[in-house]
């Protein structure tokens, strides 16, 4: 008999990611928003297992309905596994007095939320076969079909290049030579590294001397981004949107670059961050149309996206490079990229460094439109001050920087 397993998150997105990634035959799943949802689908539901984030708003917090759940008679037997961004030695040291089963910190890996809750329902974290269930081949990596779409498979050279850069000992020369075997992937892996962006003063000419000059992780972010533009079909009123996306990713990096973070996972999130829109617009005929009435909502764009769609086009791009095996923080970067609370989630400096790199990116790119970004601008200050750019002079020498770089294209 499946197991009943209860989500509760006030965030919709958490509760739809955690969903998808229990998303099995062994798993019946309900959700809940808060506290009080959640005590009323533990009565009506009986679950087995809880997966609780901590902060929420209401009545209680995570804590507080741990602690409730542990201490009641006829919920006490029930498994709590507390899913949170806080990971302090206060917060794990308190889910040990509340009496929680588990603790996953955010960003997550479906492997390892998947791995602790088969441990707690059965004993043992290779109990349930998850990969009989779902595989990463290229035929069969979809979205989960409620959700309505059908995300584009992995291309096999892009599998194949994972593969070998996961390994504990990679070997370049094979990388290389799945780059060399598609004439796109190099063609445009050449011209990226011979771009001056990277400043060389020899220019390369093979695939091999490409990969050995870059290494191996900027060399599978290069390949990925080419991957998406290949994978993703455009329709014809998005004829333009990886010329604009490939110039902010230009920006993003550089801007990193000249900040000394990594300008190759800040050009990849300047590349993916909208890439869930082409999805949108084919799955959603009126998508496009409602862009401006979305963009200056009250709720925000997020917010309006969701109401109308149950999905948001940072949501779905997130999902999308979560099946892409994308780096954890660019994940939830992608995810976030249009949330107001970023700075008050307690999100890791790489996910917020990608964000705010993005945003300071993505605001020239829409001035350069003569538009308004309307979430850098509620940001702006919070955004200059945790990049070090409030002073003026130096805000100028970023934005001259990201200028720069495209006009060198």
């Amino acid at each position: 008999m499946p197991k009943k397993i209860l989500i509760v998150d006030d965030s919709q997105e958490l509760r739809q990611l955690v969903t998808i990634a229990l998303d099995f035959p062994d798993f019946v799943i309900f959700q809940a928003a808060n506290a009080n949802e959640a005590l009323a689908a533990m009565t009506k539901n009986k679950p087995d297992l809880i997966v609780l984030d901590i902060m929420m708003p209401g009545t209680m917090d995570g804590f507080q309905l741990c602690k409730y759940i542990k201490s009641n008679l006829q919920s006490k037997s029930i498994k709590v596994l507390l899913l949170t961004s806080r990971a302090q030695a206060s917060d794990i040291k308190e889910s040990i007095q509340v009496k929680a089963d588990g603790y996953v910190v955010k960003p997550f890996t479906p492997m390892v939320l998947q791995n602790k809750i088969s441990e707690l329902l059965f004993g043992s974290a290779d109990a349930i076969d998850f990969k009989k269930h779902k595989t990463s081949s290229a035929a069969n990596e979809k979205t989960n079909s409620s959700l309505g779409f059908d995300f584009p498979p992995r291309p096999t050279s892009l599998i194949a290049i994972q593969q070998e850069s996961n390994k504990k000992y990679p070997d370049i020369s094979i990388v290389a030579h799945e780059i060399a075997a598609d004439i796109t992937l190099s063609a445009a892996l050449l011209k990226t590294v011979n771009a001056p962006f990277y400043g060389l003063q020899n220019k390369v000419t093979s695939v091999s001397d490409a990969v050995n000059l870059i290494g191996l992780t900027r060399t599978l972010h290069l390949v990925t981004a080419v991957s998406i533009r290949k994978s993703i079909e455009l329709p014809s009123s998005l004829a333009n949107f990886w010329d604009d996306a490939t110039k902010s990713a230009v920006m993003a990096a550089s801007i990193a670059k000249h900040l000394e973070m990594d300008p190759n996972l800040a050009y990849l999130m300047g590349l993916f961050h909208d890439a869930a829109i082409p999805l949108m617009a084919v799955k959603f005929p009126d998508y496009l149309t409602n862009q401006l009435e979305f963009q200056n909502s009250t709720q925000g764009l997020h917010n309006a996206e969701q109401a109308k769609y149950n999905m948001n086009h940072a949501m779905l791009g997130s999902l999308l490079a979560r099946t892409w095996y994308l780096p954890h923080p660019l994940i939830e970067a992608i995810r976030l990229h249009h949330s107001v609370n970023l700075f008050s989630l307690g999100l890791d400096n790489a996910i917020i460094n990608l964000v705010t790199v993005n945003l300071v990116a993505d605001n020239i790119a829409y001035k350069l439109k003569g538009d308004i970004d309307n979430i850098y601008t509620e940001l702006e200050e919070s955004i200059r001050k945790h990049l070090g750019l409030l002073d003026n002079t130096n805000y100028q020498s970023v934005i001259d920087t990201a200028l720069d770089s495209i006009n060198q294209e």
